[in-house]
């Protein structure tokens, strides 16, 4: 309820009652035409069609109304839901969080629609549905009490339907969930890697991956929507049973004289519109049970977390003690020691897979060690945010360049400018501006001025620790050495993690290690 605006679900209420005001309308009419006809009440005639035309141009307006108005709360709902599980989950993102984009996408772009039109647009369904069934048995329970009571009394066993449907439905939408976001991760895999599957005319290798998934997805959807139908095939058959019995009722009290013709039809009519209501409810809850996962899954996602207890204090020292590090079972760092102190360049030297990013996230707090302590400025490390990072593979987003240092808070002009011209792209933006569109993937990018655009976002922020992890590996060495150059001179901390490095840079180190077996050892 909590995304819900209250305001404007009143006012989906107020419009349906307003509605629910149609069934017992066509009920009233329907009775009376056979008012008009027994009584042979002619004069009643005109003005009984100039009514009836009215009320339902009345109707179908606010019907229009209905559906803007319940469109208008699924906007809100689902803008406040999709914005609070985006937050959710960027904050509890870590380094061992598997296919957090395929996952994730999946959910946002498959799980979430299905959510919305099997869940909030039926629960405004269910309000109208429901206000309509009550509005009506009052206007039925006027005409005649023990009558409506019988053809209620029948409604009792179909509504046990969705009760005994329910743990199947959702066992069906996990099931489709589930290869749903194993067919998203592939598709997403496959669509990235198009040229090549191209180039090397694989398309029938890939094919054999793709079919069988889509064939399961599809049987997976099928499987719900063939659940649901079944339970929906037993609520009809019930339904039809449940109705007629006291129809026959209502005929043989009519035919004695109990009740009048057009009390018989008004019920008759009512107690069909009731009935037709608690139909749609019972489907309705079909439908939303379908839900349950993706709604257990919202739950967990929303749960209430501790914010976490960053800091951006000015660095002094960071200390690691006898640190160690398992993956599982599988050790990776064995009692590291390392001691830096402000405004030092450190050079941890490892081959891929030794655990130098291990190290990295050891020290800005996303992994926590296995034994030992890694502190900075005297406190054990828990989430430090006094840190930037350059990375082996930059982490750009479809934006213009502006976004992508500023990452969407606010600087200045003059600071964005002065941070992007000390990173070396100065002749960029004289040519295309700060505003310049980089494209997916930084494809409109160089990939030195990838770096560089890191690289003034780490001079932007004005971190005092700075991460270098595998930085410049895939660049040729004159552009490896000019951002050298750049970084090592910012007056900052920095611990750069790389496998190779150009001789001339060397010196530019206060400290160089090597990383090996799990263990650190000082070289210089």
């Amino acid at each position: 309820m909590k995304f819900v605006n209250k305001r404007l679900m009143g006012l989906a209420i107020l419009m349906a009652v307003l509605l629910g005001l149609e069934t017992p309308f066509n009920a009233a009419t329907y009775a009376f035409i056979f008012t008009i006809i027994g009584g042979k009440h002619l004069a009643w005639l005109v003005p009984f069609v100039a009514i009836v035309i009215g009320g339902y141009l009345i109707f179908t307006l606010l019907t229009y109304w209905n559906t803007k108005v319940v469109n208008h709360n699924v906007v809100v709902i689902n803008q406040r839901l999709k914005a609070a599980l985006l937050r959710s989950l960027l904050r509890e993102r870590t380094v061992d969080t598997k296919d957090f984009v395929a996952t994730n996408l999946s959910f946002f772009m498959n799980d979430l629609k299905l959510l919305e039109d099997n869940y909030i647009r039926q629960l405004f369904t269910l309000i109208s549905l429901a206000v309509a069934a009550v509005v009506t048995l009052i206007y039925s329970l006027k005409n005649n009490v023990v009558l409506t009571l019988v053809f209620l009394a029948f409604m009792v066993i179909p509504a046990a339907v969705p009760g005994r449907f329910g743990k199947r439905i959702g066992a069906q939408t996990e099931r489709w969930s589930l290869r749903n976001n194993h067919w998203s991760g592939m598709l997403k895999d496959v669509l990235t890697g198009a040229l090549t599957i191209r180039q090397y005319r694989a398309i029938s290798g890939v094919e054999e991956k793709t079919i069988p998934a889509i064939q399961a997805v599809e049987q997976a959807n099928a499987g719900v929507k063939n659940t649901i139908a079944l339970s929906n095939a037993v609520a009809e058959g019930l339904f039809y049973f449940c109705t007629y019995i006291p129809i026959g009722i209502g005929i043989y009290a009519a035919v004695i004289g109990r009740i009048s013709l057009a009390q018989f039809v008004a019920i008759q009519y009512s107690s069909n519109m009731i009935i037709n209501s608690a139909r749609g409810v019972i489907s309705s809850f079909n439908i939303l049970n379908s839900t349950t996962k993706i709604r257990d899954h919202i739950r967990q996602t929303l749960r209430p977390i501790a914010a976490p207890q960053a800091t951006t204090m000015t660095f002094h020292t960071l200390t690691l003690a006898q640190v160690s590090f398992k993956r599982e079972t599988t050790p990776i760092l064995n009692e590291i020691t390392l001691a830096v102190d402000r405004g030092e360049n450190i050079l941890i030297q490892g081959e891929s897979g030794s655990g130098k990013t291990t190290l990295l996230r050891l020290i800005d707090g996303a992994l926590q060690p296995a034994s030992g302590q890694v502190k900075i400025n005297g406190q054990a490390v828990t989430d430090y945010a006094g840190m930037s990072t350059v990375n082996q593979t930059p982490i750009v987003f479809n934006d213009s360049l502006r976004f992508n240092v500023t990452l969407g808070l606010e600087f200045t002009e003059a600071a964005v400018l002065q941070a992007c011209r000390r990173a070396g792209l100065t002749e960029l933006i004289a040519k295309d501006g700060v505003d310049y569109q980089i494209g997916e993937g930084g494809q409109n990018l160089s990939g030195g001025q990838i770096k560089r655009l890191e690289i003034a976002r780490a001079i932007l922020f004005d971190r005092d620790l700075i991460f270098i992890d595998e930085g410049t590996a895939s660049l040729d060495e004159k552009t490896s050495i000019a951002i050298h150059q750049t970084i090592l001179r910012l007056n900052k901390t920095v611990i750069e993690v790389d496998h190779h490095i150009p001789a001339t840079v060397l010196p530019l180190f206060d400290h160089v290690y090597t990383l090996a077996a799990g263990a650190l050892t000082l070289v210089r």
